[in-house]
């Protein structure tokens, strides 16, 4: 049976799993477990116990177990697929019980670690001025064509950019031409 042994301290429930012994500081998060006197290092520099914090009313035994069993990129593939273009309509969204018991009310506190923005979590695209910014002085293309080519050899890093395939397409209202866009004018 899957336990979080791992992070269980002897003094904790899962009698038959061998655990190491955590940081004092996580203990004094989990708050249901008593010291037994045991010598814990408090000099834990790499300790990352401290950046998940417990999400909501939820214990932070559930806060884990979720993160492990619903992910931040898996729940924000889910997010992305319903197509949510502002923070105002994800709240409706989720009080309308659109969204289901697999994606967090508040994403921005269980994936706290992760969390960049809103408009990164719904996935919406950049401005026209951002993106021209980011292609030119960031990324350092220099003409349509090579931004093309990036955006289509390495469309992972582009939608993590949330920038689009053809910005003179979608951005038809602002584009003037590639070398304005590029910043050869």
């Amino acid at each position: 049976s899957f336990a979080f042994g791992f992070l269980a301290p002897r003094c904790c429930r899962f009698q038959n799993v061998k655990a190491v012994p955590p940081s004092r500081k996580f203990l004094e998060s989990v708050g249901n477990c008593q010291d037994q006197g045991e010598n814990y290092d408090d000099d834990d520099d790499d300790d990352d116990d401290s950046t998940i914090k417990p999400y909501r009313n939820r214990s932070l035994a559930w806060t884990l177990k979720y993160r492990i069993a619903n992910p931040y990129e898996t729940a924000r593939k889910r997010v992305l697929g319903f197509g949510h273009r502002s923070k105002d309509d994800w709240d409706d969204a989720m009080s309308s019980g659109q969204l289901g018991q697999y994606v967090p009310n508040h994403p921005d506190e269980m994936y706290a670690p992760e969390w960049i923005s809103w408009d990164e979590w719904l996935g919406v695209m950049r401005t026209y001025n951002e993106t021209k910014h980011l292609a030119a002085n960031v990324l350092g293309l220099t003409s349509l064509d090579d931004y093309i080519l990036f955006v289509r050899s390495d469309s992972k890093r582009a939608e993590g950019l949330r920038i689009p395939v053809r910005p003179d397409l979608r951005y038809k209202d602002e584009w003037i031409d590639e070398d304005s866009f590029f910043g050869k004018s």
